[in-house]
């Protein structure tokens, strides 16, 4: 469609140049296509951080953020979706645009989504004695949107451990684990 546009519009580029532009495109595309190669993709990142929160209004803030980010989403695609962001979805694997899309719940501990730029999950475990231990993955190229969700949530700095404590969830860890058995985070030797 763009080629006949530009060619009904008398803007002196014929065809054969044309192909010349997008031949090698697709060859590239076909040649990763039939390696089973994606175009190169975002780290992925895992973290996990204690809130005060209990686990119930922890999983509500993770459905009603990530609603926010699927609301910003199609606003954005309203507007008008760029070239380069339509090929990223289809080389990505899921149709163009398709952001945010909730595969698999398990309230109030797992939260899964598909988003373009690779899967998102919330892992919440409760704490005893109160608040709760989420565990996120996600891509590096979303890392500003967990960092403006962690910004509003009520979160607690792990310190040092007092004793035998992780110092994340508050459990107790023998001295002789690198990582805390219940919610993975790296425990600080003193």
């Amino acid at each position: 469609m763009l080629i006949s546009a530009i060619i009904n519009q008398g803007e002196g580029v014929g065809l054969d140049n044309i192909l010349w532009i997008i031949l090698p495109l697709l060859c590239c595309m076909m040649a990763m296509a039939q390696r089973g190669e994606r175009a190169s993709s975002p780290e992925t990142v895992t973290e996990s951080w204690f809130t005060t929160q209990d686990i119930e209004t922890t999983y509500k803030a993770v459905e009603a953020e990530t609603a926010e980010w699927r609301k910003k989403a199609e606003e954005r695609k309203e507007k008008g979706e760029s070239l380069t962001s339509k090929l990223r979805g289809v080389l990505g694997g899921g149709k163009a645009g398709e952001r945010y899309v909730v595969k698999e719940t398990n309230q109030p501990r797992l939260f899964r989504m598909a988003d373009m730029t690779g899967p998102i999950y919330f892992e919440l475990t409760e704490v005893e004695g109160g608040g709760t231990v989420v565990k996120t993955t996600y891509s590096s190229s979303i890392k500003s949107q967990m960092a403006g969700f962690k910004a509003g949530l009520p979160l607690k700095i792990p310190a040092t451990p007092i004793g035998n404590r992780c110092p994340s969830c508050g459990k107790p860890v023998l001295p002789e684990f690198n990582l805390c058995p219940y919610c993975g985070e790296k425990l600080i030797k003193e």
